[in-house]
């Protein structure tokens, strides 16, 4: 019965982990280039996040679940702290870096748009900005913000 449970979760975990990067990737294929070069309509890809978003929670739930049973049992206080500050680092890296392309886009816009010219209300979330935060890039922040997440609860424990 222990094995099946084992089995139950590793499943449901690969299962969710697939569509996770499948979502993420379906709406990275599915965003529209401001040069109309590549892409479809922006909005069409994120309607798997929607109807999908129960499994990016259950796969961020047992990403921090394992993550955080592993940094227990194996690791130590100083690793834990290592482990936990560059994934702070790395979130903020790349939402930093993921802004500065937005407004650059957003600049770009308003230079070759027809439909924003003259507007200076120009959203950082459009159909155009979708490749530039549904990424592969927006995988590696869920899977640092569950390192994150698990290395605090790690603080909190008592470890000898």
């Amino acid at each position: 019965m222990k094995n099946m449970n084992i089995f139950l979760k590793l499943i449901t975990y690969i299962l969710s982990a697939i569509i996770t990067i499948g979502v993420i990737v379906f709406a990275n294929l599915t965003s529209v280039s401001p040069t109309h070069k590549i892409g479809g309509n922006g909005n069409f890809g994120l309607i798997g996040f929607f109807y999908l978003f129960p499994f990016l929670i259950i796969f961020m739930t047992m990403t921090i679940n394992f993550l955080d049973k592993y940094m227990y049992k194996k690791l130590l206080n100083k690793t834990i702290r290592i482990i936990t500050c560059s994934s702070f680092f790395v979130i903020v890296l790349i939402i930093g870096i993921a802004f500065k392309r937005a407004f650059k886009l957003k600049s770009l816009l308003f230079e070759i748009s027809p439909i924003y010219q003259g507007r200076e209300d120009i959203p950082l979330f459009t159909m155009y900005s979708n490749d530039i935060f549904f990424n592969t890039s927006t995988f590696l922040v869920i899977v640092s913000i569950c390192l994150f997440i698990s290395g605090v609860m790690n603080f909190s424990k008592n470890k000898n």
